[in-house]
């Protein structure tokens, strides 16, 4: 299991040397074991697809060092016999550090003694030709690097892409910076693979850099980290979310897991308040009171008899709350799926927010007429939780620069008003008002399909009105929801997946949790 702290780079320099004084070990030794750990893996992955050659272009930093020790291991593996040619890439300006150098003497000694080794240094008439029978290994420029490649070393970048050669890279692919954003004119290695070094980076969950990374393994060194150094990001993981689920009590009952209410559909979308509702009764509610129109209610009453209805007097659309006539039990709210955007619509939305003063779950139209009302943000009940996806966000929020600046101002719009944001993506974030960020681990392509978020919105509801914590609810609700749409892929294709799919599959979500070591 890989550590779930997103750090950024001064702060994995921090561990590094944390690491070296507490063991103790030398900086040496720590670049060995990275390297030796980056080689298994890469042998334990690829060493069957028959590669004839590997190609190990190294820069003249400590990622280079690493790089030589990854070549150094491949050429001893006694089960593989590749050749392996160490690539030397420096300009006439470029200075070695001192365990690049200590590497390169080493691997100067290997070829020496052994034949499938060899070392060249990379110039515009000495360049290898890699093929797609061959493998490169990127390990020009690590998590050090802070300013865009230029000159010569975008040209070795360039040289890198334009092989059909299978490429991995070591910690991070050369060009891209590990926790801030990368200009778009920026020479990067595009990796089919990349081993990060003990810890994810931020950079490798966000949409701007997919086309960079490939599939990431996190590769664990045994590096550790100050018991003070606490990151703002973190990966969502099951071991997390394990110890938020809540066992139910034997002699319960259904007043024991709550009563929530949802606010949803309109006759123009009836889907999203079904959807909605169906996921609040199989994420464990007790009992579910659905407010909405006519129509809704004559397909919730054949689809799911389980739910109470409230039926609004206007045909069409949600017009108006009688909170004399609602149960006083309600102990959760959500609002918005289906519903659409009518003036007497946005009305009802004005009266939760003065009538409700528990937390909320807002989603789709509820989040459109925030964006137009925003005024009304102010007036959220403390650890609300909204759930955006990108567009409706940049509604909220304004229109991001990159994906780093949106992830900045999840964490600004999440302060600012007390809420805790679940901005929704292929790695869902869940941003609380303490600022920390979580990440999700959960989910596949297959739930970017209509409704899916609609679903989410029922399971955050039912969570709430059991009593979890809104933090909780929010963390454990995203990882159940993406591990649904997880546990029906491993029966079924992603292509084949619908909304509807995924409450049928909340029980297996929570068995592999539960299961998953």
């Amino acid at each position: 299991m890989y550590d779930n702290r997103l750090y950024g780079v001064s702060e994995i320099r921090d561990c590094e040397r944390f690491t070296m004084e507490k063991e103790p070990i030398s900086s040496i030794g720590l670049m060995d074991r990275a390297g030796e750990a980056c080689a298994d893996a890469i042998l334990s992955n690829v060493w069957l697809g028959g590669y004839e050659n590997v190609y190990v272009y190294v820069g003249t930093g400590n990622n280079g060092g690493d790089g030589v020790v990854v070549a150094a291991h491949l050429v001893e593996d006694s089960f593989t016999h590749y050749h392996v040619c160490v690539v030397v890439c420096a300009s006439e300006k470029s200075r070695y550090s001192d365990e690049m150098q200590h590497q390169l003497k080493r691997w100067k000694n290997i070829v020496k003694h052994h034949d499938n080794a060899e070392l060249i240094y990379y110039s515009v008439e000495n360049q290898p030709r890699p093929t797609k029978n061959d493998l490169i290994v990127d390990a020009l420029f690590g998590i050090g690097l802070n300013k865009p490649v230029t000159g010569f070393y975008a040209d070795v970048i360039h040289h890198i892409n334009s092989s059909d050669a299978y490429t991995i890279s070591i910690d991070t692919p050369s060009g891209l910076f590990a926790d801030r954003h990368t200009p778009d004119n920026c020479p990067v290695v595009v990796a089919d693979r990349t081993l990060s070094i003990q810890f994810m980076k931020t950079a490798f969950l966000l949409p701007e850099n997919s086309p960079f990374v490939g599939d990431v393994e996190v590769v664990d060194i045994g590096m550790e980290a100050p018991a003070e150094l606490l990151p703002e990001k973190w990966l969502l993981t099951s071991s997390d979310v394990r110890t938020v689920l809540r066992p139910r009590p034997r002699f319960a009952h259904k007043g024991t897991f709550g009563h929530g209410l949802l606010v949803a559909g309109c006759d123009r979308m009836p889907g999203a308040a079904v959807l909605a509702a169906t996921a609040a009764m199989r994420g464990g509610i007790g009992k579910l009171t659905v407010h909405t129109v006519r129509s809704v209610r004559d397909i919730l009453a054949v689809t799911l008899p389980e739910a109470i209805h409230d039926i609004d007097e206007n045909e069409q659309y949600v017009s108006h709350i009688d909170w004399n006539k609602l149960p006083e039990n309600i102990t959760a709210v959500a609002f918005g799926p289906g519903l659409g955007t009518a003036k007497q619509t946005v009305s009802v939305m004005k009266d939760i927010l003065d009538t409700v003063k528990l937390p909320l779950v807002i989603d789709a139209d509820g989040l459109n007429m925030l964006a137009e009302n925003k005024t009304w943000l102010a007036f959220l009940p403390p650890y609300s939780i909204l759930t955006p996806h990108f567009a409706e966000f940049e509604r909220l929020a304004g229109k991001p620069s990159d994906d780093f600046d949106r992830l900045e101002r999840a964490r600004q719009f999440a302060q600012r008003y007390s809420v805790i944001l679940v901005l929704k993506g292929h790695h869902t974030v869940v941003t609380f008002p303490d600022g920390r960020q979580f990440f999700n681990t959960t989910g596949n392509s297959g739930m970017a399909t209509a409704g899916s978020g609609d679903v989410l919105t029922g399971l955050l509801l039912a969570l709430l009105a059991q009593g979890y914590d809104p933090k909780h609810a929010a963390v454990l609700g995203v990882y159940l929801h993406g591990a649904a749409g997880d546990a029906y892929v491993e029966d079924h294709s992603a292509s084949t997946l619908i909304a509807s799919d995924l409450p049928r599959y909340f029980s297996d979500a929570i068995s592999r949790m539960m299961n998953e070591e």
